[in-house]
């Protein structure tokens, strides 16, 4: 049996789900003038909310340290990863055909 998913792997995973499908339905609303702009964000965040979960699920710290090893805060919150970072981290030298769309 596999293994389960921590309470915080299935927030990031329900955050990325709502964020496409929300990214999806704006831009499929033909009176909304920002579609593309709000599809392109929230796609973002799916994606990023993503990459969180995979990193968080195999323990990988995703977020910023300053030099001195602290994490850096933002909010009193620790500051994760953007999307670029993490596809840098999770494919490293390979460029497969999803990290050249993303």
């Amino acid at each position: 049996m596999g293994k389960r998913l921590s309470k915080k792997v299935k927030f990031l995973l329900q955050k990325s789900r709502e964020s496409a499908l929300l990214a999806v339905e704006i831009y499929n609303k033909p009176n909304m003038t920002f579609r593309s702009g709000g599809y392109i964000v929230l796609m973002i965040i799916a994606w990023t909310s993503l990459f969180h979960a995979i990193f968080e699920r195999q323990k990988v710290k995703y977020f910023y340290k300053n030099k001195g090893g602290r994490y850096i805060r933002v909010d009193s919150e620790k500051k994760a990863w953007e999307l670029k970072k993490c596809l840098n981290k999770y494919f490293k030298n390979n460029n497969p055909p999803e990290r050249k769309n993303l």
